[in-house]
């Protein structure tokens, strides 16, 4: 029996908004891209997390030239402490090459994972 995806994109949203950054707080302060899918190869329900880039706000006073504009991401370090008092994890698996945590489990017999980027997307504007 195929699992409502409803159901199943919501539980995916649920873990990932456990999954805590101490610098951000939460996925949703300054939001992220997310793609739910289900991975024919892998047999599994996947919500794919890009944080969103957004540029550091400005001092007051400042004239600019003494800062550096760069490029803020969400997320500086991750805290899995809540994930797992969550679910019972099968697989958390770090790679430095592809800058993505990949984080898997099983409940009501289905394969979920979340695939979570370090690197914002780049997403195309329409």
């Amino acid at each position: 029996m195929k699992p409502d995806d409803v159901t199943v994109k919501a539980r995916l949203e649920e873990v990932l908004q456990s999954i805590i950054c101490p610098v951000s707080g939460c996925w949703g302060l300054h939001g992220a891209h997310c793609e739910y899918y289900h991975d024919e190869g892998s047999e599994c329900y996947v919500l794919e997390v890009w944080p969103v880039a957004f540029e550091e706000p400005e001092r007051e006073g400042c004239t600019g030239e003494d800062t550096d504009a760069a490029i803020c991401y969400e997320f500086a370090e991750f805290e899995f402490g809540e994930t797992i008092k969550l679910v019972s994890l099968e697989h958390l698996h770090f790679s430095q090459r592809r800058e993505i945590f990949e984080i898997g489990w099983k409940e009501e017999g289905q394969d979920l994972e979340l695939r979570v980027h370090l690197i914002p997307q780049e997403v195309d504007e329409i």
